[in-house]
């Protein structure tokens, strides 16, 4: 039985966070990839109309997609979660701060939790889960879907 993939982005600084991410998911069977956006890389790679090749690998491989987003410096996160929202995959976003959210992950994830949530073993089992920045439940969300005509 070959398990699914996951796989994990970060941002230099947010280590820890990963390692006990992985760890999860690694303990509900997921094979765990780590990318980590280093700001400078991101940069460059952003400047040439791509991303970092490690992390397109890691997100394309993948059927979900956990984004560790800090409160600060969390830009470098935002290419490489349009191309896993673009690719169909399922992105969870973990956040120090929610109420800080780059828009494009309030926009695409499944899920929104704050960092430790007690919740991620659910939401890596499929249950979404929306956090308020206190850690309890967000009030139900209405997401606008566009309908083809």
């Amino acid at each position: 039985m070959s398990s699914q993939k996951a796989c994990v982005v970060f941002t230099t600084g947010m280590d820890a966070e990963a390692q006990s991410v992985s760890q999860q998911l690694f303990e509900e069977g997921f094979d765990v990839c780590t990318a980590e956006a280093e700001q400078e890389v991101v940069e460059a790679a952003q400047a040439a109309g791509a991303i970092p090749e490690e992390i397109k690998s890691c997100i394309d491989n993948a059927a979900i997609c956990i984004f560790l987003i800090p409160e600060e410096g969390s830009d470098c996160l935002t290419a490489a979660a349009g191309h896993a929202g673009a690719s169909g995959k399922k992105i969870v976003a973990v956040a120090e701060n929610v109420e800080s959210l780059p828009q494009i992950f309030d926009d695409i994830a499944s899920s929104v939790l704050t960092i430790d949530s007690p919740q991620l073993k659910d939401v890596i089992q499929g249950k979404q889960v929306w956090e308020q920045a206190d850690g309890s439940p967000s009030p139900k969300r209405d997401i606008n879907r566009v309908k083809c005509q």
